[in-house]
Protein backbone atom coordinates (compact mmCIF):
# COMPACT_ATOMS: atom_id res chain seq x y z
CA UNK A 1 0.00 0.00 0.00
CA UNK A 2 1.71 3.47 -1.11
CA UNK A 3 2.55 5.61 1.92
CA UNK A 4 0.42 8.75 2.12
CA UNK A 5 1.23 12.26 3.71
CA UNK A 6 -1.55 13.70 5.41
CA UNK A 7 -2.06 17.60 6.51
CA UNK A 8 -4.27 19.09 7.56
CA UNK A 9 -4.80 23.13 7.53
CA UNK A 10 -6.39 24.54 10.82
CA UNK A 11 -6.77 28.20 11.97
CA UNK A 12 -8.57 29.65 15.06
CA UNK A 13 -10.09 32.34 13.82
CA UNK A 14 -12.12 32.38 10.36
CA UNK A 15 -11.59 34.47 7.52
CA UNK A 16 -7.30 33.81 7.60
CA UNK A 17 -7.42 32.57 4.14
CA UNK A 18 -7.14 28.84 5.51
CA UNK A 19 -9.03 27.74 2.71
CA UNK A 20 -7.57 29.39 0.43
CA UNK A 21 -3.97 27.96 1.37
CA UNK A 22 -5.39 24.69 1.14
CA UNK A 23 -6.33 25.70 -2.09
CA UNK A 24 -3.34 26.70 -3.39
CA UNK A 25 -0.85 23.67 -1.24
CA UNK A 26 -3.38 21.39 -3.80
CA UNK A 27 -3.19 23.22 -6.95
CA UNK A 28 0.85 23.83 -6.48
CA UNK A 29 1.83 20.09 -5.12
CA UNK A 30 -0.57 18.10 -7.70
CA UNK A 31 -1.20 14.24 -7.22
CA UNK A 32 -3.24 15.54 -4.35
CA UNK A 33 -6.60 14.36 -2.88
CA UNK A 34 -8.36 17.49 -1.23
CA UNK A 35 -11.50 16.58 1.40
CA UNK A 36 -13.42 19.56 2.32
CA UNK A 37 -13.87 19.23 6.08
CA UNK A 38 -14.83 22.63 6.86
CA UNK A 39 -18.69 21.23 8.21
CA UNK A 40 -19.34 25.55 8.56
CA UNK A 41 -18.94 26.39 5.02
CA UNK A 42 -17.64 24.06 2.51
CA UNK A 43 -15.88 27.32 0.51
CA UNK A 44 -13.47 24.25 -0.57
CA UNK A 45 -15.78 22.65 -3.03
CA UNK A 46 -17.58 25.85 -4.21
CA UNK A 47 -14.24 26.76 -5.04
CA UNK A 48 -13.23 23.64 -7.26
CA UNK A 49 -16.79 24.42 -8.71
CA UNK A 50 -17.55 20.46 -7.03
CA UNK A 51 -21.22 19.11 -7.59
CA UNK A 52 -23.55 19.01 -5.02
CA UNK A 53 -22.65 15.88 -4.33
CA UNK A 54 -22.36 13.51 -1.34
CA UNK A 55 -18.58 13.98 -0.05
CA UNK A 56 -16.51 12.50 2.81
CA UNK A 57 -19.84 11.98 5.22
CA UNK A 58 -21.34 9.71 2.85
CA UNK A 59 -20.68 6.24 3.74
CA UNK A 60 -21.62 7.28 7.57
CA UNK A 61 -25.16 7.89 6.05
CA UNK A 62 -24.83 4.44 4.21
CA UNK A 63 -24.19 6.64 0.68
CA UNK A 64 -21.07 6.54 -1.28
CA UNK A 65 -18.96 9.80 -1.65
CA UNK A 66 -18.58 11.92 -4.90
CA UNK A 67 -14.95 11.89 -5.63
CA UNK A 68 -13.83 14.56 -7.78
CA UNK A 69 -11.82 14.78 -10.29
CA UNK A 70 -10.33 18.27 -11.20
CA UNK A 71 -7.26 17.28 -13.69
CA UNK A 72 -5.79 13.61 -13.29
CA UNK A 73 -3.43 14.60 -10.49
CA UNK A 74 -5.80 16.72 -7.94
CA UNK A 75 -8.93 15.50 -6.51
CA UNK A 76 -11.44 16.62 -4.50
CA UNK A 77 -14.24 14.39 -1.68
CA UNK A 78 -16.80 17.43 -1.31
CA UNK A 79 -18.14 18.71 2.30
CA UNK A 80 -21.81 19.68 1.04
CA UNK A 81 -23.55 16.84 3.66
CA UNK A 82 -21.13 17.56 6.10
CA UNK A 83 -22.04 21.11 6.25
CA UNK A 84 -26.29 20.30 6.10
CA UNK A 85 -25.91 17.75 8.88
CA UNK A 86 -24.12 20.72 10.89
CA UNK A 87 -26.80 23.47 9.84
CA UNK A 88 -29.42 21.31 11.14
CA UNK A 89 -27.75 20.24 14.12
CA UNK A 90 -24.64 22.38 15.53
CA UNK A 91 -24.19 19.01 18.23
CA UNK A 92 -23.39 16.64 15.29
CA UNK A 93 -19.86 18.21 15.75
CA UNK A 94 -18.47 15.22 17.65
CA UNK A 95 -20.35 12.80 15.48
CA UNK A 96 -18.41 14.87 12.56
CA UNK A 97 -15.05 14.54 14.02
CA UNK A 98 -14.95 10.99 15.29
CA UNK A 99 -15.82 10.45 10.92
CA UNK A 100 -13.27 12.50 10.20
CA UNK A 101 -10.26 10.83 12.24
CA UNK A 102 -12.13 7.54 10.78
CA UNK A 103 -11.75 8.83 7.31
CA UNK A 104 -8.14 9.77 8.03
CA UNK A 105 -7.11 6.43 9.31
CA UNK A 106 -8.83 4.82 5.83
CA UNK A 107 -7.05 7.15 3.87
CA UNK A 108 -4.17 5.12 2.27
CA UNK A 109 -6.76 2.27 1.86
CA UNK A 110 -8.92 4.54 0.24
CA UNK A 111 -6.39 6.06 -2.33
CA UNK A 112 -5.21 2.36 -2.94
CA UNK A 113 -8.47 0.92 -3.88
CA UNK A 114 -9.56 4.16 -6.06
CA UNK A 115 -6.14 3.76 -7.99
CA UNK A 116 -5.92 7.33 -7.45
CA UNK A 117 -2.72 8.63 -8.67
CA UNK A 118 -1.38 11.14 -5.56
CA UNK A 119 0.57 10.81 -2.74
CA UNK A 120 -0.39 13.78 -0.52
CA UNK A 121 -3.91 14.37 1.24
CA UNK A 122 -4.82 17.98 2.14
CA UNK A 123 -7.57 18.39 4.72
CA UNK A 124 -8.93 21.73 5.15
CA UNK A 125 -11.20 21.97 8.38
CA UNK A 126 -13.66 24.23 10.08
CA UNK A 127 -11.76 27.39 12.04
CA UNK A 128 -11.41 26.79 16.34
CA UNK A 129 -11.44 23.12 16.52
CA UNK A 130 -11.83 21.19 19.42
CA UNK A 131 -8.23 20.61 21.25
CA UNK A 132 -9.29 17.24 21.61
CA UNK A 133 -9.28 17.07 17.68
CA UNK A 134 -6.12 18.66 17.00
CA UNK A 135 -4.68 15.86 19.62
CA UNK A 136 -6.12 12.90 18.29
CA UNK A 137 -4.89 14.41 14.49
CA UNK A 138 -1.30 15.00 16.52
CA UNK A 139 -1.46 11.18 17.54
CA UNK A 140 -2.33 9.73 14.01
CA UNK A 141 0.73 11.21 12.67
CA UNK A 142 -0.63 14.39 10.74
CA UNK A 143 1.43 17.44 9.39
CA UNK A 144 -0.92 20.01 10.84
CA UNK A 145 -0.41 23.64 9.66
CA UNK A 146 -2.17 26.64 11.36
CA UNK A 147 -2.92 29.72 9.44
CA UNK A 148 -3.27 33.23 11.27
CA UNK A 149 -3.14 36.43 9.58
CA UNK A 150 -1.85 40.11 10.59
CA UNK A 151 -3.34 39.51 13.89
CA UNK A 152 -0.69 37.68 15.29
CA UNK A 153 1.69 40.71 14.51
CA UNK A 154 -0.07 42.95 16.81
CA UNK A 155 -0.94 43.25 20.56
CA UNK A 156 -3.78 41.19 21.65
CA UNK A 157 -5.64 40.40 25.07
CA UNK A 158 -3.88 38.26 27.42
CA UNK A 159 -6.97 35.38 26.68
CA UNK A 160 -5.82 35.61 22.82
CA UNK A 161 -2.65 35.43 23.08
CA UNK A 162 -3.30 31.99 25.22
CA UNK A 163 -5.43 30.70 22.22
CA UNK A 164 -2.86 31.46 19.92
CA UNK A 165 -0.16 29.80 21.86
CA UNK A 166 -2.21 26.82 22.63
CA UNK A 167 -3.51 26.18 18.70
CA UNK A 168 -0.30 27.01 17.38
CA UNK A 169 1.59 24.44 19.95
CA UNK A 170 -0.41 21.71 18.11
CA UNK A 171 1.00 22.93 14.79
CA UNK A 172 4.12 21.47 12.95
CA UNK A 173 4.07 24.62 10.80
CA UNK A 174 2.92 28.37 11.18
CA UNK A 175 1.66 29.99 8.34
CA UNK A 176 1.14 34.00 8.59
CA UNK A 177 -1.65 34.98 5.59
CA UNK A 178 -2.43 38.22 3.97
CA UNK A 179 -0.14 40.87 5.26
CA UNK A 180 1.10 43.59 3.74
CA UNK A 181 4.52 44.01 1.88
CA UNK A 182 5.75 46.24 5.37
CA UNK A 183 5.16 43.47 7.78
CA UNK A 184 6.96 40.86 5.72
CA UNK A 185 10.26 41.01 7.47
CA UNK A 186 8.12 40.77 11.51
CA UNK A 187 6.17 37.55 10.50
CA UNK A 188 9.50 35.89 9.41
CA UNK A 189 10.49 36.39 12.95
CA UNK A 190 7.66 34.15 13.87
CA UNK A 191 7.58 31.78 11.22
CA UNK A 192 9.30 31.24 7.22
CA UNK A 193 6.00 30.63 6.07
CA UNK A 194 4.41 34.06 4.82
CA UNK A 195 1.81 34.76 2.59
CA UNK A 196 1.05 38.60 1.23
CA UNK A 197 -2.04 40.11 0.61
CA UNK A 198 -2.71 40.18 -3.01
CA UNK A 199 -4.98 42.38 -5.08
CA UNK A 200 -8.49 41.54 -5.98
CA UNK A 201 -9.13 38.27 -7.49
CA UNK A 202 -11.56 38.56 -10.31
CA UNK A 203 -12.90 35.17 -10.56
CA UNK A 204 -13.97 33.05 -7.76
CA UNK A 205 -12.10 29.87 -8.94
CA UNK A 206 -9.78 27.81 -7.02
CA UNK A 207 -7.13 28.47 -10.50
CA UNK A 208 -7.64 31.63 -10.13
CA UNK A 209 -6.85 31.70 -6.48
CA UNK A 210 -4.18 30.06 -6.58
CA UNK A 211 -2.64 31.86 -9.70
CA UNK A 212 -3.05 35.18 -8.15
CA UNK A 213 -1.45 34.00 -4.39
CA UNK A 214 1.79 32.36 -6.86
CA UNK A 215 2.21 35.21 -9.32
CA UNK A 216 3.91 36.97 -6.24
CA UNK A 217 7.70 35.18 -5.69
CA UNK A 218 7.70 35.34 -2.21
CA UNK A 219 4.50 33.87 -1.63
CA UNK A 220 5.39 30.88 -4.03
CA UNK A 221 8.96 30.63 -2.47
CA UNK A 222 6.89 30.02 0.97
CA UNK A 223 4.39 27.71 -0.21
CA UNK A 224 7.22 25.35 -2.40
CA UNK A 225 8.76 25.27 1.00
CA UNK A 226 6.01 24.27 3.11
CA UNK A 227 4.99 21.75 0.40
CA UNK A 228 9.06 20.18 0.84
CA UNK A 229 8.93 20.45 4.89
CA UNK A 230 5.49 18.04 4.49
CA UNK A 231 6.99 15.37 1.70
CA UNK A 232 10.50 15.03 4.24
Amino acid sequence: MRKIKTAAVYSLDGGVGKTTLATVMSIAKGFTLVIDADWEKAELSQLFRVPRRPGWVAPFLRGQPYLHQVNPTLYVLPGYDAVELYQKDQSVVRELELALLEWIEYLPEFVDRQKLPVDTVVIDTTPALRVELLQAMQKLGLYTVFVGDGRMLSKVSDVKAEQYNKYTGFASAVVINQIDRTEVLQARRITPYVLRHVGHIRQYHADSVAAAILRDRENRRSVEELLTKIKS
